[in-house]
């Protein structure tokens, strides 16, 4: 089950802009929010693709938002030395 990062702050305990400053810090995300290149394929976070088409703008846009994968959320209470009691469903989360 993959999280977005305010799903996945929420699970460490933390704000989503806590969380996305320590990322920031440890160069794991890059000045723009995408992900660093050591950090793809890695199978902690990812960066998903996406596409809207507002109205008016009248043509599409695309954009990514940064994941985290099951993994992940381990990978980072451990790097962060959070200790998670209980991981909520996804659907709660949020």
């Amino acid at each position: 089950m993959n999280r977005t990062l305010n799903e996945a702050a929420q699970v460490l305990g933390i704000r989503e802009n806590a969380l996305r400053a320590w990322l920031r810090e440890k160069g794991h995300l890059n000045k723009d929010g995408t992900l660093a290149a050591k950090h793809i394929g890695g199978g902690n976070l990812f960066m998903e693709p996406r596409v809207t088409q507002p109205k008016h703008l009248g043509h599409r846009k695309h954009y990514a938002v940064l994941k985290v994968t099951e993994q992940g959320i381990d990978w980072l209470a451990k790097q962060m030395r959070i200790e998670i009691k209980e991981i909520p469903q996804k659907d709660t989360a949020a």
